[in-house]
């Protein structure tokens, strides 16, 4: 058993060797006398005054924010206090409208490459289409998405316009200077 020599309070763990209350080494070797009305929490009178040994025993002042307090001397906690506090939700997501002019523009640019059959027009119109749809999305890009389809549809008008400019300079060239 160990206590400690300032206020005489007795340990019983092996792992401690300074007094929670006071800081003080603990001493092993010597323990107060075994008294039965022994009570940790009483501590011996500091002072000899009369008209302090009336005032002792009032509780102690709380020590200042960054010091150490003993658990016993704690105030309780209540559930009002001002400790944690859970998260707030997360936030709702912003619903995006999908924009019609990008998903207008990847199929006509992707028709016009596939099928063929109306020449360099749908290329232009997906290119037209893809670029106002981006421009809007660039406006607002909270509340519109389709992003990823006008530049498929932009991509696949320039295709399109592509080969069929190679498609035309290909004729002319035929046409200038005689078949192949």
């Amino acid at each position: 058993m160990k206590y400690c020599p300032q206020c005489n309070r007795q340990y019983n763990e092996v792992w401690l060797t300074f007094c929670s209350d006071d800081g003080s080494l603990l001493i092993e070797e010597l323990s107060p006398p075994v008294d039965p009305n022994w009570d940790p929490k009483i501590r011996d009178p500091k002072v000899t005054t009369a008209s302090e040994q009336e005032t002792q025993w009032l509780p102690r002042d709380p020590p200042m924010p960054p010091a150490w307090v003993a658990p016993d001397e704690r105030p309780p906690m209540s559930p009002m206090s001002p400790g944690w506090q859970p998260p707030p939700p997360p936030a709702r997501p912003v619903h995006q409208q999908s924009q019609t002019l990008a998903v207008a523009s990847m199929i006509i640019g992707i028709l016009g490459l596939v099928l063929g059959c109306l020449g360099p027009i749908p290329g232009v119109l997906a290119v037209i289409l893809g670029w106002m749809a981006l421009s809007q999305i660039k406006k607002n890009p909270y509340t519109t998405s389709g992003k990823s389809m006008a530049i498929i549809g932009v991509v696949t008008g320039s295709l399109t316009i592509l080969l069929y400019g190679l498609l035309f300079l290909w004729l002319l060239l035929v046409g200038a200077f005689g078949g192949f």
